[in-house]
């Protein structure tokens, strides 16, 4: 009888030993976090006529914080969420997916704690992340952006379970078999981007006043007006021939305001005016004509009207700016 009660108690500090361990996932200690990536310097890119796009900051994630050490836990999607600087995010959203036999899906989402943790049941069948993303203030505005699974994601059973931590990111590309397909697609990047279009004065027809020369070359300016999300002071030129290509699009610009130029290499101006879809959509983003330095600034754009719970799992959620050039 005395061995029985002795192994209860033993049994009875294991289960509540057990259950303090899960709790305890909670409030986990994120310890100390490596020192930043320096972003910073000016970095030049040539592109030819045939060449559609340029991604400035190449196909490097920058380094990941350090997140609290967690156990998996059998049918459960269990993390923690951070900043760069490994600052937990709280109310970050994060969704699971599962699809079983028949072709229908269940869903099941949570949102992160103060200490940026996560956790829930996941539906049973095979399993995928949507909706990875927060809210932040972004130059006056709250924008909806993604967040980069750290480690990439990949299809589960949701029966195994999963820890997988996330982070908000300035710049990087995300699932590389997508940015392989499409690396002028802006959604395969952390970063923003811009998408520059103009019309073209060819030799054999008409020559317009506004119309840019055939043999022309456009040079595009970014410089930070100030430091970015995560202290980038970073600034770009891309020089661009002209040739029969009438648009190009510069990808993965660290998240930040810049001071933007625009003109020949001859040294003309160029007239820039937003267009399309996202333009003058957010009165504080986008493409503004800065009155104190009498120049333009830029800010980046999210996909308008676009919840967490829409974000596309290891997608970014930066549209293109549209910006046409003219004389």
């Amino acid at each position: 009888m005395k061995f029985y009660y002795q192994l209860l108690i033993v049994c009875i500090v294991f289960v509540a030993c057990s259950k303090k361990s899960d709790t305890g996932a909670e409030g986990g200690n994120w310890g100390e976090q490596p020192a930043l990536p320096t972003i910073t310097g000016q970095a030049n890119f040539t592109v030819s006529d045939d060449e559609y796009y340029i991604n400035v900051m190449g196909n490097t994630i920058p380094r990941m914080p350090n997140f609290p050490s967690l156990g998996i836990k059998k049918g459960f999607a269990r993390g923690y969420v951070a900043d760069l600087n490994g600052k937990p995010l709280k109310g970050a959203h994060i969704g699971v997916r599962s699809t079983y036999i028949g072709g229908g899906y269940s869903s099941n989402t949570g949102t992160t704690n103060d200490n940026g943790y996560y956790e829930f049941a996941i539906p049973m069948g095979g399993a995928s992340f949507f909706g990875t993303a927060t809210t932040i203030d972004y130059n006056g505005t709250r924008a909806v952006v993604a967040l980069y699974p750290e480690g990439g994601i990949n299809a589960f059973a949701s029966t195994d379970g999963i820890v997988k931590n996330f982070v908000l990111l300035s710049y990087g590309t995300a699932n590389p078999d997508e940015v392989t397909q499409q690396p002028g697609n802006e959604s395969n990047y952390y970063g923003g981007a811009l998408y520059f279009d103009f019309n073209v004065n060819y030799p054999s027809g008409y020559q317009f006043p506004e119309y840019l020369p055939h043999n022309g070359v456009i040079e595009i300016e970014l410089s930070p007006t100030k430091p970015g999300l995560y202290g980038e002071t970073k600034s770009f030129k891309i020089t661009r021939q002209i040739g029969n290509n009438s648009s190009f699009s510069i990808q993965n610009i660290p998240i930040g305001k810049y001071a933007i130029n625009a003109k020949l290499s001859d040294g003309r101006q160029l007239n820039m005016k937003a267009v399309g879809p996202v333009a003058n959509v957010y009165p504080n983003l986008g493409l503004k004509k800065d009155g104190a330095a009498d120049g333009w600034t830029v800010t980046f754009t999210p996909n308008y009207q676009t919840t967490p719970v829409m974000v596309p799992a290891f997608k970014s959620n930066w549209d293109a700016l549209s910006i046409e050039l003219s004389l």
